[in-house]
């Protein structure tokens, strides 16, 4: 049976199909009006050849009997056609019309007993349902999926709503790739799974297309199952009947939250593609057979090609090779994943006049649509803080220049100059920036990432870091990975809490503590963007990590110089500023650049309050009250009213 046959969709069919099940309507209400005749039996066999009628596709895909798939017609009759649903509410008694057992049995040909046991096709698939506490005595009904597909309408059971999306396999548009050939001979081989594996990321919904598009087979995408084995038990065969119905491959996306293959595998009879990351514990077991199927990796050069051919069949105007060029950076940069990312990325890149604009457009797209993993795992800092915004001295200023360049120049550095050949070790860009609070070590970070053109995200350890043992792991492997699609900016503020020094073995906690931390340098050391870790208080920092960390960055207090530089950068050029302030009195407290930022938007306020400019009184009041707060005193320079 095809899809189309099953949804109406060939007009010629769905119209000879309604045609014979109105045929047999009317010869089942003959039957039931008349007494002592003979059982009613179906003319399948004598059909047209080219002809199948869904019920008889139907009777083939469950293996039913001549009684059972008559009795499947029969209620399929009484739900579609008032004149047999009278009938049969004279001949059986039942109050609602539906058909009884007993009616069935001297109705129709080659009656069984076990017809309605709960293990035969029309109970198991659920075909029927029974209305009443004995099988014998209670009203049939026909399942409302069942129904139709008898008729040929196009239909999902609306008990899967939410757990499974039937996907329609798109038109090929080259010859399929050698590993496609590969899945379907393992499948003919009578292997239960095959699991799809790509080294470095997972296979995604771009890869089912692939499969599905060579196929020309949908795919019944599963996703979100049940915990409670008894939900889980009828999902499941809701779920192996709609493959039925649908011809359909079975996609079981196990990249989430789901129960392990061990609970789904036994209960399935389709075939089943298994997606899930290449180290997920999936749950095989030895009566289970799963073959792995390994994918060619997605290189940066196939995703570039991929967007410049999507953004050509958007109406891009510009040639191959130059959309090529154009979007060869994003495609570095960013992993794509899923096709509406590509698609909306190309749509836009379709409207651009030149290379340049493309390239900007393609980096723009793709940039926004790599967020969607990261997103949900920490939190992402909006920024227009420039390195020129920054008040340092020329040193650390000349680090956090050295570290940007390192960040833009990887690609020519480690793969283009071959450095990278030699393993991932070492090759993740670490920074530990110290100091006290306000000295600018957040700024830095955002003046960074908007320089590479990148998201800075804070990471919160108070939701990452778990006394659980494990779980401190399992938090920053889910952000890392998230994170290796847009090579994002990582920022670990008070490190040291993950960094401090490691504490001796006492116990299995402090063990695994140090496990924890071994494992987030290792994954700094390996992940492809840049992680900066802020502390406070470099002193805590283990020694053994600092090693390991390729730069360190002291923000000092600053001096009187720069604070006098950072009072005057806190105003725009748009707020109303008096002639009485007084600068060089401002720079002598002993504040840090947060800090004088803090004073300035208070002052602010005040003088709006008052509808007047800001002048020195509103921010000698602000200071005071800052001062206050940090337990500080005006030192022995003066302060504000000086």
């Amino acid at each position: 049976m095809t899809v189309a046959l099953a949804a109406g969709s060939t007009v010629a069919w769905s119209e000879r199909n309604q045609r014979w099940l109105v045929s047999r309507f009317a010869a089942l209400r003959e039957r039931i009006s008349g007494v002592g005749g003979t059982p009613f039996r179906d003319t399948l066999e004598d059909e047209d050849p080219d002809f199948a009628p869904a019920l008889q596709r139907c009777a083939e895909l469950f293996g039913l009997s001549r009684f059972e798939r008559d009795l499947l017609l029969l209620c399929a009759g009484v739900a579609l056609d008032a004149g047999l649903s009278e009938a049969a509410a004279r001949a059986g008694g039942h109050a609602l019309g539906r058909p009884t057992f007993p009616l069935a049995m001297s109705l129709l040909e080659a009656p069984h007993w076990d017809a309605l046991s709960p293990q035969a096709p029309l109970r198991h698939w659920q075909l029927l349902h029974v209305e009443g506490a004995l099988p014998t005595e209670a009203g049939l009904r026909i399942d409302e999926r069942m129904l139709h597909y008898l008729s040929g309408v196009a239909a999902i059971d609306e008990r899967l709503d939410g757990l499974v999306e039937l996907v329609a396999p798109p038109v090929a548009e080259a010859e399929p790739a050698p590993w496609i050939a590969q899945v379907i001979s393992t499948f003919a081989t009578g292997d239960d799974c095959v699991q799809l594996q790509r080294t470095g990321e997972a296979p995604g919904r771009d890869d089912v297309l692939q499969l599905l598009a060579a196929t020309v087979r949908h795919g019944l995408w599963v996703r979100d199952l049940p915990e409670d084995p008894a939900a889980l038990a009828l999902t499941l065969r809701l779920v192996d009947r709609e493959a039925a119905l649908s011809a359909a491959l079975v996609v079981l996306d196990l990249r989430g939250p789901a129960p392990r293959l061990d609970r789904i595998g036994p209960q399935l009879r389709s075939p089943v593609l298994v997606l899930a990351s290449a180290d997920a514990d999936i749950g095989a077991t030895p009566d289970l057979r799963v073959r792995a199927v390994w994918l060619p990796a997605a290189t940066p050069a196939s995703r570039a090609l991929e967007l410049a051919m999507r953004s050509r069949r958007f109406g891009a105007s510009l040639p191959m090779e130059a959309l090529e060029t154009a979007v060869a950076d994003a495609c570095e940069q960013f992993a794509p994943g899923s096709p509406r990312a590509m698609d909306d990325a190309a749509r836009a890149i379709a409207e651009a006049g030149d290379t340049v604009d493309a390239r900007r457009r393609a980096w723009t797209a793709l940039r926004e649509h790599s967020r969607e993993g990261l997103d949900r795992l920490a939190q992402r800092i909006e920024s227009t803080t420039t390195l020129d915004d920054l008040v340092l001295p020329p040193a650390q200023a000349g680090l956090l220049a050295d570290i940007g360049r390192q960040l833009q120049q990887r690609r020519r550095v480690y793969r283009d100059w071959g450095f990278a050949g030699k393993g991932t070790r070492g090759l993740g860009i670490a920074a530990l920036f110290t100091g006290e609070s306000g000295t600018g070590k957040t700024m830095a970070a955002e003046a960074i990432a908007n320089a590479a053109g990148l998201d800075l995200y804070r990471i919160d350890l108070a939701g990452t870091v778990s006394k659980y043992i494990g779980e401190t792991e399992k938090n920053l492997r889910r952000i890392f990975d998230a994170a290796e699609a847009s090579g994002a900016v990582l920022l670990f503020d008070e490190a040291d809490a993950l960094f401090g020094k490691r504490s001796e073995v006492k116990d299995s906690h402090d063990r695994y503590a140090n496990i924890e931390t071994a494992y987030l340098l290792q994954r700094i050391e390996a992940y492809r963007g840049l992680a900066i870790l802020t502390t406070n208080m470099k002193s805590a920092i283990d020694k053994a990590f600092l090693r390991r960390i390729r730069f360190v960055v002291q923000f000092p207090f600053p001096d009187e110089a720069a604070r006098t530089a950072l009072w005057r950068r806190q105003f725009p050029a748009q707020a109303p500023l008096h002639d009485d302030i007084r600068w060089p009195s401002l720079a002598r407290m002993p504040l840090a650049g947060g800090n004088i930022r803090a004073v300035a938007l208070n002052a602010a306020f005040l003088a709006a309050h008052e509808n007047v400019p800001i002048a020195q009184r509103h921010l000698a009041a602000a200071a005071h009250a800052e001062l206050a707060k940090l337990e500080r005193s005006l030192g022995p320079q003066g302060g504000a009213n000086a």
